[in-house]
């Protein structure tokens, strides 16, 4: 045994001199099992660290104590042998039953301090006797084998706890640092090369710990080495910031004292840990400055805890309130309420703070002096990680002047400056309210628009600082004149539209008129006085068609349109069929705009006959005008439209710059001896005072002879002096002047013989009637007699019948024009007409052309 001791203490491991053990228990008794094993969980089972069975190695086991002769072994002081009946005592024992195992040899191995720590095992498959000095031979072996499971055991905890050390210097980035003082030899623990992030293969010692350091704290910490080293010190506390690359990454704190060494009593060791406590610094920064901002924010910030008890407020909280925090620390935020919150709106902004974690709206609060002030408020929830409730933050901000603000920025929103009355888009928006709401109980609503009469003319002669005092005026006198359900804006300069709540048209006829006498009494202010009068559009809300507010706006627009055609500081009631046709009108206005545009208007011509020869001497140049929706509009339609809009003048230009052109195509076509005639406006004259440059322009532009270019001019224009002048001026370069419409206007004779013309056309309403009309036929023989001896043509215009011509032909009228003889063409079937009259004859052709027309 002595020898088997020896070679026991000499094998390398334990895993040898557990083997060992085996083999020599199965040399001594031949058991079927035998084993070595250690307590785990809390001493309720066994692991196995060395197995056999039947001599041989096996792998490791674990079992459950509880039920086995290894449970009662465990509680024994002594060696534990059972050799008869042993499946019997251990019935729960599944091993036992297994193996069919009959014999049990087993004894508990000890700590030094004798506490249990494990169990070695024998079991033999047969009944077996142990004698007494078996028995000790086996305790004894078992005294080796648990000094051993011993060892290995605290090797396993010393194990545990270094890397338990080594996991703690992790996650608290903290490192250990030895110095002995008298030798001067530096340990750092291997956390030490993680935190400056020092490559494992190089030796890390003092100097190069000081190496991470930046350059003022690698001097702050070698004068505390040194006052170590000397006995001035025996303590440090300091912190170093440690660099990456010469930029700066983090802070040390290192905290340590001089002690005396353990091992040699004589020699002093200073003992430290290093902690990168940047992060904690980051934070600490971080709670610094989050008080810094609480505590001068300006919006007002309460923290309570999680059973809504105030813990904290800020300055801010306690100018805005008028409390200190000692008044309300541990009390209830429900002291600020104003009362003015019903409990429906808080249980409904604590299911949303609930649910969301965050509530924002406006609230309104009491001061502790009892005033009520409105405020924004925010709300929010800190939880836990197990989401519990810790704290509730409320952050606001008194909005009694935003609100202030707000109010008067949405009455300017909604409400004209100059007259503080509502202006065109706030009104447009309760015009479509009340139409609503009229339309669902049927109420009848009427509106006005009203407009002051000449108001430009009061901002031209008086400037426009009594142009506004006016206004004023003027928005005073209907305010006062409207009822309480009424509604008055400025619609635009000078204009006003009132909506009438509860209204029929009698009644606003009724209104309107008052207003009307009201807007007609004087203004005076100071020394002036101005008087003006005020035309009024009426519209009726009609329930049968679906009306917007901007249509109801219009009819009332078109009613006052039609009050100031009638009589200014006229009041007009809408009227539908007025409004289509002066739709209509605009319709056609912008349809000629666009046809003037794209160059869509053309010229025709009809042919002027001289009544002796039956020749073609001239023809009238006629615009014509075909759209392809409508077809061919008369010039009755949209002639006067160009004269209303200002058109006229580019039409006319038109007319006369394609007339010289087309003429000048018929010349070079051989027909020299015809001329052609043009239209010319008044308003033309008036637009453009170079009607003879442009004319001028017109003809030597298109190359042909003034002499073949007449000017046909209404007999209005007889009296205007200018006119006839430019005329004059056009005569004398060769240009004929003919009076269109005569006898149809106001011209004298005189201004006829005074102001020479080349011919004087009837107009065609003379020609209709001269076979009813005995008077007229005087008329006009006695003008073609005047006409003759003046030395003018007379020109007989709308002639449609052999009778009318016949007629004409006895009173001796020169020339005749109409659709006897052909309408308007256009430029190539005049050429082809031309040609005709060459090639036939003119009596035959004209016969033709009498039979066609």
């Amino acid at each position: 045994m002595k020898l088997s001791f020896s070679t026991f203490y000499n094998l390398p491991s334990s895993e040898a001199r557990y083997e060992l053990a085996l083999n020599l228990i199965y040399e001594k008794f031949q058991p079927a099992h035998c084993l070595i094993g250690k307590f785990i969980d809390s001493d309720t089972r066994v692991k196995t660290v060395a197995y056999a069975v039947d001599g041989v190695k096996s792998n490791y086991i674990i079992y459950d104590l509880e039920g086995t002769p290894c449970k009662d072994a465990k509680d024994s002081q002594s060696v534990c042998s059972i050799s008869c009946n042993l499946q019997q005592m251990y019935a729960e024992d599944e091993i036992l039953k297994i193996f069919d195992i009959d014999g049990y040899l087993g004894v508990t191995l000890r700590a030094l301090d004798h506490k249990p720590i494990g169990i070695m095992v024998c079991l033999f498959d047969e009944q077996i006797e142990i004698s007494s000095d078996d028995k000790h031979w086996f305790r004894e072996l078992s005294l080796l084998v648990g000094a051993e499971l011993n060892h290995n055991l605290e090797l396993a905890a010393q194990e545990i706890l270094v890397k338990q050390l080594a996991k703690g210097e992790r996650i608290a980035r903290l490192s250990s640092w030895s110095w002995n003082i008298s030798r001067n030899t530096h340990i750092f623990s291997q956390e030490m090369r993680t935190l400056i992030n020092y490559p494992c293969e190089e030796e890390l010692g003092f100097e190069q710990f000081c190496d991470c350091l930046i350059g003022k704290d690698q001097k702050a910490l070698r004068i505390l080495m040194q006052k170590l080293r000397t006995g001035q010190l025996d303590q440090v506390d300091i912190n170093v910031s440690h660099k990456d690359r010469n930029q700066f990454k983090g802070l040390f704190r290192v905290i340590g004292r001089v002690e005396r060494s353990e091992e040699q009593e004589d020699e002093r060791v200073f003992s430290a840990t290093i902690q990168d406590i940047t992060y904690i610094y980051s934070l600490n920064r971080q709670l610094e400055l989050t008080n810094v901002v609480f505590e001068h924010a300006t919006e007002a910030i309460m923290i309570t805890d999680h059973e809504n008890r105030v813990v904290m407020v800020n300055r801010a909280f306690e100018r805005l309130t008028g409390y200190s925090d000692t008044e309300l620390l541990g009390r209830n935020p429900s002291v600020l309420s104003s009362g003015q919150h019903d409990p429906e709106f808080y249980k409904k902004m604590w299911a949303t703070l609930s649910s969301q974690n965050t509530w924002k709206g406006e609230i309104y609060n009491r001061r502790k002096n009892g005033q009520i002030f409105p405020e924004e408020l925010t709300l929010n929830i800190v939880r836990d990680d197990q989401g519990d409730v810790l704290n509730y933050v409320a952050i606001f901000r008194d909005i009694t002047e935003w609100k202030r603000n707000e109010a008067q920025l949405t009455f300017y929103a909604n409400h004209e400056p100059l007259t503080a009355l509502l202006n065109r888009r706030y009104f447009m928006d309760v015009v479509e309210q009340k139409i609503s709401a009229s339309r669902s109980c049927s109420h009848p609503c009427s509106l006005l628009f009203i407009g002051l009469d000449h108001f430009k003319e009061v901002n031209d002669i008086y400037g426009p600082e009594i142009g506004d005092k006016v206004l004023v005026s003027v928005a005073k006198r209907l305010k006062n004149g409207l009822r309480k359900q009424d509604t008055i804006s400025r619609y635009g300069g000078d204009e006003f539209a009132i909506l009438l709540d509860n209204t029929n048209e009698d009644s606003a006829l009724l209104i309107a008129n008052k207003l009307s006498d009201k807007l007609r009494q004087p203004y005076v202010f100071n020394e002036l006085t101005i008087e003006l009068s005020a035309s009024t559009g009426v519209a009726q809300l009609d329930y049968k068609h679906r009306v917007t507010a901007a249509k109801f706006i219009r009819n009332a627009a078109h009613a006052l349109e039609s009050a100031k055609r009638n009589n200014r500081g006229n009041v007009a009631l809408h009227n539908q069929d007025i409004q289509n046709a002066h739709l209509n009108k605009i319709a056609l206005r912008d349809k000629l705009r666009a046809a003037i545009k794209q160059k869509l208007l053309n010229v025709y011509y009809q042919p002027i006959i001289e009544q002796n020869s039956g020749r073609i001497v001239k023809f009238e140049a006629l615009v014509r005008w075909f759209d392809d929706q409508q077809g061919m509009i008369s010039p009755g339609a949209f002639i006067p439209i160009a004269e209303e809009f200002g058109f006229i003048h580019q039409i006319g230009q038109f007319v006369l710059e394609r007339a010289c052109l087309d003429l000048r195509h018929m010349h070079d076509l051989g027909f020299t001896d015809v001329s052609v005639s043009v239209n010319r406006s008044v308003n033309e004259f008036k637009v453009s005072n170079n009607q003879f440059d442009l004319i001028s322009k017109a003809v030597e532009q298109a190359g042909v002879p003034y002499e073949s270019l007449t000017v046909e001019v209404t007999e209005s224009m007889a009296t205007n002096r200018y006119t006839w002048e430019l005329l004059k001026d056009l005569r004398d370069k060769g240009v004929e002047i003919a009076l269109d419409d005569f006898c149809t206007g106001y011209s004298s004779l005189s201004h006829i013989i005074d102001n020479q013309v080349d011919y004087l056309k009837i107009d065609k309403s003379f020609v209709d009637s001269l076979m009813q009309d005995k008077n007229k036929q005087i008329m006009i023989s006695c003008l073609v007699s005047m006409a003759q001896q003046l030395g003018i043509k007379v020109i007989a215009e709308g002639v449609e019948s052999q009778v009318q011509l016949q007629m004409l032909a006895e009173l001796g009228c020169d020339h005749i024009q109409g659709y006897y003889y052909s309408p308007a063409r256009p430029l190539n079937a005049c050429i082809k007409l031309l040609e005709e009259f060459n090639a036939r004859g003119e009596s035959t052709i004209l016969a033709e052309i009498k039979q066609r027309y």
